[in-house]
């Protein structure tokens, strides 16, 4: 409507100037091309005004705009989850933005959940000890790390890194975790989120990111294929004999399902399987390093990988050139992996075994 209008008077000015010049006045070209000027600044201003813009908040966890919140995310919370058969179904689990996999002693797994939000979280578990590896994720993220217990290196790294963690055997772990008497130990410890600000409160630690703070991920504007992949429609993990997970790609919903121990990951309080817009697969050197067969992970160096999503499978490769470093992905290209927006599933897996990877059916 506004343009239509400055036409208008633009159309006004002009027969008004041939009405002076048949008078013999002065020829008023230099208004019309200020006029002119004007329409089109107008027009420049419509058209950016136009442009969309993002509703919400960025959650820089997933790459997506959440709509309905008002409030800036600041620190993640990272927590260790017990990932053994005699603890599934895990509780929660399912509104983890990010879950990391690493093989801990004896073939077994334990998953860290990354949660951007954690006021929802109702009965979040169980929780198992802290290894170092995950502590080191950790900090990739900036996050607040909760765990009960931890192993000998585990506690050293804690105490090197000086992270902010929640401990269930200090004592801020008798606000922040209880146990459920219909689960048996050490399978049934659990928190809520008022059990984690109440140890959040106790620690007194900063829930805001730094003003330097980078994400470690980067993420596309919108679902992109990655291209030149090649068809992944079944992603299968050889872990160890203990176990063998895999994911299984819906067309429909863009988006793999998690299976483990013969069926479905299931999340017990809301019912919903795991499912992940992405998988990301680092292969890293393991060394055990004593008699319960604890390991020892190379995260710090490069090596190699894979990225899954929208069907399909590209290699890429990964770099961390120190241990306060953040580990980056990066495309065949060389350039800086761009993950679709959505939740992330990442392995660290055997790099010796990497026949142990596969895609398809």
């Amino acid at each position: 409507m506004r343009r239509y209008k400055t036409g208008l008077i633009v159309t006004m000015f002009a027969a008004m100037s041939m009405c002076f010049c048949g008078c013999g006045k002065k020829d008023e070209t230099p208004q019309t091309t200020e006029a002119t000027e004007a329409t089109e600044t107008e027009a420049v201003t419509t058209e950016e005004a136009a442009e969309p813009k993002p509703e919400g908040v960025y959650n820089d966890l997933t790459g997506e705009w959440v709509k309905g919140r008002t409030e800036e995310y600041g620190r993640p919370l990272t927590v260790m989850i017990n990932n053994i058969q005699d603890a599934i179904p895990q509780s929660d689990i399912s509104k983890a933005d990010i879950i990391y996999e690493f093989k801990v002693e004896g073939g077994i797994t334990r998953l860290l959940g990354i949660f951007s939000d954690y006021s929802k979280i109702e009965k979040l578990g169980s929780i198992r000890s802290c290894r170092p590896y995950y502590v080191t994720i950790s900090n990739e993220f900036d996050a607040i790390y909760m765990h009960y217990g931890q192993s000998p290196q585990g506690q050293e790294e804690l105490d090197r890194t000086g992270i902010d963690h929640i401990s269930g055997l200090s004592a801020e772990g008798g606000v922040a975790f209880y146990r459920d008497s219909n689960k048996v130990a050490p399978h049934n410890v659990y928190t809520t989120a008022d059990m984690i600000q109440a140890g959040i409160d106790y620690i007194k630690c900063d829930t805001k990111h730094s003003d330097d703070f980078e994400s470690k991920f980067i993420f596309n504007e919108e679902d992109t294929k990655p291209a030149d992949g090649e068809a992944a429609p079944k992603v299968n993990l050889f872990i160890s004999n203990y176990t063998q997970p895999y994911f299984e790609y819906n067309e429909k919903e863009g988006v793999y399902y998690r299976f483990q121990y013969g069926g479905p990951q299931v999340d017990e309080l809301t019912g919903e399987q795991l499912k992940f817009k992405n998988i990301i697969i680092q292969f890293a050197h393991y060394t055990s390093i004593d008699d319960h067969d604890r390991q020892l992970i190379d995260l710090v160096g490069e090596g190699e990988g894979y990225y899954v999503s929208d069907g399909v499978v590209i290699p890429i490769t990964w770099k961390k050139s120190s241990d306060s470093s953040v580990t980056k992905y990066s495309t065949a290209d060389g350039k800086e992996l761009k993950l679709n927006p959505g939740k992330t599933y990442v392995n660290v897996f055997e790099t010796d075994d990497k026949a142990g990877v596969t895609f398809g059916e």
